[in-house]
Order: structure tokens, then sequence, then C-alpha cells
């Protein structure tokens, strides 16, 4: 007999950046080209959150896919807000300017806060984090589902039994010089148990909060800072049910650097809030020869008078999968339950292939599956073969009737 069956996926990865720094230069340069021209969101209306995705703009931003940005200027007005989200981009961002840098609004990579305990599968999902960081785990339910740690190299640890239900905090592994450039990591979804609280066993845990992004602004001339940057871990929520919410993501990484720095700016990098564990703090770094603002710090900062700039040597690394069963998947999948990115027909094992640029070689490839009417299922792919630019590898799973979602991971 066949079953029809959908399939949604959600792309993760981890990357690893080796930094070098650039020629010491008496007046500051920020390397940037200026090739990407003025980044100025002047023309959306006060009170409006863009999502920067640099696939929208024409031509397309970054080809490289390194998060490398060489603008002329940026200005980013009062009232406005900008989201650079993990689900656009996949690793740190750098920011460069020939010019001034003026933020008066809001530069948001917030971690989003986990998915709230619920009793409909479609709704446990993973909180994506902001740029650079990495994301929470799934909340789980005892004899349904395992609750999965959060993303990251300092990863929170899922809930597990009802002696220990509650996700581990996610924490931040950068330095006081943000050289790598990295951000937090999620925190761990807790498990839900029928217990002497009386709590429904029909109902899943809650998720792990995201964490905080990671970015760098340079400027060969000024940053003028009036508005907000939040790089805060995602929250644990508390949920339904309240006695065993997950943990905050780890708090990012904010760097700012430039000849002179002026401005009232909020910089937050504070891990995410649980009655729980909070996630743990990030990390803030001024550099300019001319700091004269009075900014107000949410977490460790450091000011230095001396301004240098590090940049990765490679490019970012993606890893997405393009076909399930023969069928190519669209290039930005939607994650959601409601619209399919793609519908088999057949209830036998089918392929998944899985498609990485700039991750080595060997690396192992993890997949994730949950199902609206199945059981977790975790595969471990084949290691990826190919070239450093182009690699592949394919999974084999056979799917539960209904909608499946999928989470794609590479750490190396």
């Amino acid at each position: 007999m066949k079953t029809k069956t959908s399939l949604i996926l959600q792309i993760a990865a981890a990357a690893l950046a080796v930094a070098i720094p650039c020629s010491a230069q008496p007046s500051f340069v920020s390397g940037s080209t200026g090739s990407d021209g003025a980044l100025d969101f002047s023309s959306v209306p006060s009170g409006q959150t863009v999502v920067f995705d640099p696939t929208t703009y024409n031509p397309p931003l970054n080809p490289s896919h390194n998060n490398i940005f060489n603008f002329t200027t940026i200005n980013i007005p009062s009232g406005v807000t900008v989201r650079l989200s993990g689900r656009k981009l996949t690793g740190p961002v750098y920011w460069l300017a020939t010019g001034a840098v003026t933020i008066a609004g809001t530069l948001d990579l917030k971690g989003e806060d986990g998915a709230i305990a619920t009793n409909v599968a479609a709704n446990r999902t993973i909180a994506y984090p902001g740029a650079g960081g990495y994301a929470g785990g799934l909340g789980g339910q005892i004899g349904v589902a395992t609750a999965s740690a959060g993303q990251g190299p300092a990863a929170g640890i899922a809930g597990t039994t009802a002696q220990n239900p509650y996700g581990g905090s996610g924490g931040f592994t950068g330095n006081s010089f943000l050289v790598p450039l990295i951000g937090g990591s999620g925190g761990g979804g807790s498990m839900n148990y029928s217990g002497s609280y009386g709590i429904n066993s029909g109902y899943y845990g809650t998720g792990g909060g995201a964490g905080g992004g990671a970015i760098l602004v340079a400027s060969s001339t000024s940053i003028s800072c009036t508005g907000l940057i939040n790089a805060k871990g995602g929250d644990g929520p508390y949920g339904y049910p309240y006695y065993y919410p997950a943990a905050g993501g780890g708090g990012g990484a904010i760097h700012l650097v430039a000849p002179a720095i002026s401005g009232t700016c909020g910089l937050y990098v504070n891990g995410g809030g649980s009655t729980s564990t909070n996630g743990a703090q990030g990390r803030i770094r001024v550099e300019s020869g001319n700091y004269t603002g009075t900014f107000g710090f949410v977490g460790p900062y450091t000011i230095t008078a001396t301004p240098n700039l590090y940049l990765p040597t490679t490019s970012g690394g993606t890893i997405k999968a393009i076909s399930v069963n023969g069928v190519s998947l669209p290039a930005s999948p939607t994650g959601s339950f409601a619209t399919p990115d793609v519908s088999i027909n057949t209830s036998n094992s089918v392929p998944i292939v899985i498609q990485a640029s700039n991750i080595p070689v060997g690396t192992a490839v993890t997949l994730q599956i949950t199902s609206d009417q199945g059981s977790d299922m975790i595969i471990t792919c084949p290691a990826l073969s190919g070239t450093l630019a182009s690699s592949t590898t394919t999974a084999t799973v056979a799917f539960p009737a209904g909608f499946s979602r999928g989470i794609i991971t590479a750490s190396w």
C-alpha cells in the first residue's frame, strides 16, 4: 500500500573560520572595496522590520557566501529594524564600509526564543539563531520523542528523564578579541512526562533558545550608533508545562572597528533567560582611536584605542538537501507543515541527496527527521565525498505518512 508523504527541510550548518590580521595602518582602512554600493534602509517606513537577505539584491550580494560585504556606506534610520537571521545567513557577518556607518535604528541578531510546549507535532520546531549563532534544541515527550540538545560548540544538553527533564543552557566559546568571530550556542530542549505534578503527557516539552548572532562592523571613517545592536540569546520559554522549561541560548558577539566611534548605542550580548538555566553571556569589542560614545553595554566588553581588522581566510560552509526521491527541492525551503517543499507517494525508503560547499571532504553529516505521525529519526549519512568546493552525500529514509521536517547538521 502506498502512502503520501511530504518532506520539509530546515538547514543548519556549523563552520570554523580561521582569521589572520590585515596589515596595520596608521589610518585605519576597513578593507571594503565598495563593490556592493550603499546599504541604505532610509526608504523603509518607520516601525518596520527588514530581513537582510543577500539573494534578494540585484545582482545578489556575496555570491561566495563568506558573508563579507563590501559597502560604501551603511544607514539604518531610527524606527527601522534590520534582522540578520540564521534562516538566511549561515555564519558570522562582516559589514565593511569605505564611508560612514550610521545605526539609529536596530540591528537585530537575537536568537529566537524556544518553542512553547505543544501537543501539536507541527509546532515542535527549532529556534533559529541570529546569523553566526547556533539553533536551539527540540522539546521531547517521554515514550513519544526524545528532546534534543542545542547546536554549537557549547550546546546545552537535552532534557532526558523524570530526574533530569530540564534542557541545559547554551554557552559562548569566543574570546575577548572575537577572533575567530562566533555566536552563541543553542540551549537544550526539555522533556515532558506524566509525573507527580499530573502534567499532561500529550505535550512535548519546550524548545531551547537559540544563540545570539555574531557581527563585525568596520568603517574607514566613522561609526555612529544611537540605536541598538542586539545579539542576545533566545529565551527558554515558560510555556506549558511550567515546571520543565528549556534553557536559554548563549549570547552572541558584537565587534565595532573604526577611526571614530560615537553615540549612545545599546549593545546586548546577554544570554537568553529561563526559569531553568540562563544562557551564557557573549562578548562585545569596540576598537577606535577616537571613541566618544556613551554606549550601554549588556554583557562583558572591551574598549581599545588600537583598531585592527581580522577577516576569515576561507568562504563559509553551506549544506543543503537538493532532492528527495529524485524530486528537486526549492532553493529556499519553507520549513512549514502547511505547504510541503516536495511530495512523494511511497512507503518505501527513498534517497535524499545532500550537497555541501566549503566543508571538508570526509565530514560526517547528520539528518534528523521529525514527523507529525511518526517517531523521530536520526540518520548518520555517509561522509561527504567530492571536492572542497562541491561535495555530496546521500541518506536513505522511509518516511511515515503525513508531514515530515528534516534538519541537516555538519560539524568539523
